[in-house]
């Protein structure tokens, strides 16, 4: 089981099987496939290879998870880069990690030294598919880096991001049945992992609804029908507070995880009373991933 091969096997399993989705895309397994290929052939042309590092500089789009499996596919190692951070913040943390490429939406930040620019929206459809078999990544290579706090870096490896994943699909018994619908800010693991990773691995669906007003949120878990929701305490509380007359159709919804920070007794009493969902806190996989870290620290490429 690895990461890098996931958009290949659920292709071939089920071809016309949703995957993806946002605001502006929606992607079956097939075009999942087709859209990472495409991604990892302009990676490859801007020079990327097994053992490099590529920063990604996205909002929670489809176009991030893409570029995370393209990257994973050469054999690369992927930094998240929170895309609202200042130009100095993301500059130090690209210069930190020793980028090759960086990955943005519109204009990239100005670093020192640079690196080369890839642009998702318009570079990574242009290109033609890259058919060459996604690198196998042992459990050992570093598969991931992200940044806690103030600039303290936190390196994964495929192991330790693939036991988390299973680890959310055995916890929650995500299944091929399951549908993700999330706000959580993809530049975390938890993020990722909760959000997008462990129900594509689980062979279920994710959708990245960003950032979305109460009303806006409420709409998307009526329209989308998702099975479970993930989202930092303000989008629950704001939920939470929406006029008694404004009902949402949630029959869907199986369970909502609250990441980020902890949801306490009276936001989830709240929560819990208003839609008739079981809260829970997800905030204790930051202690998952930080002892996951410790087991087994992965070399810096």
């Amino acid at each position: 089981m690895t990461l890098s091969t996931l958009p290949d096997r659920r292709a071939e399993a089920a071809p016309h099987a949703p995957a993806l989705a946002d605001d502006s895309n929606e992607l079956n397994n097939r075009e999942l496939l087709a859209t990472v290929q495409r991604a990892a052939a302009r990676l490859r042309a801007a020079g990327v290879t097994t053992g490099d590092v590529v920063a990604i500089m996205l909002p929670a789009t489809v176009d991030l998870v893409v570029s995370l499996f393209a990257t994973w596919r050469l054999g690369a190692t992927a930094a998240l880069i929170d895309a609202s951070l200042t130009d100095g913040e993301a500059g130090y943390q690209i210069a930190d990690t020793g980028a090759k490429v960086l990955i943005v939406a519109a204009h990239p930040p100005a670093i020192s030294p640079p690196v080369r620019v890839v642009t998702p929206a318009c570079g990574f459809s242009a290109a033609a598919p890259d058919t060459t078999d996604a690198a196998w990544a042992g459990k050992e290579e570093p598969a991931l880096v992200t940044y806690i706090g103030a600039g303290n870096r936190a390196m994964l490896d495929h192991g330790n991001l693939e036991a988390m994943c299973q680890l959310v699909i055995k916890v929650f018994a995500l299944t091929g049945a399951d549908h993700s619908l999330s706000t959580l800010p993809m530049s975390q693991v938890s993020g990722i992992m909760v959000g997008a990773l462990s129900p594509l691995l689980a062979g279920g669906r994710a959708t990245m609804a960003g950032p979305l007003s109460p009303e806006g949120f409420s709409d998307r878990i009526e329209h989308r029908r998702p099975t479970y929701l993930s989202a930092v305490p303000g989008n629950f509380a704001a939920l939470s507070d929406l006029p008694g007359h404004l009902r949402t159709n949630n029959s869907s919804v199986r369970f909502a995880i609250c990441c980020m920070e902890h949801a306490g007794t009276e936001l989830k009493t709240k929560f819990e009373h208003r839609y008739g969902i079981p809260l829970v806190n997800g905030y204790g996989l930051s202690k998952v991933i930080a002892r996951a870290h410790e087991i087994r620290r992965p070399a810096m490429p």
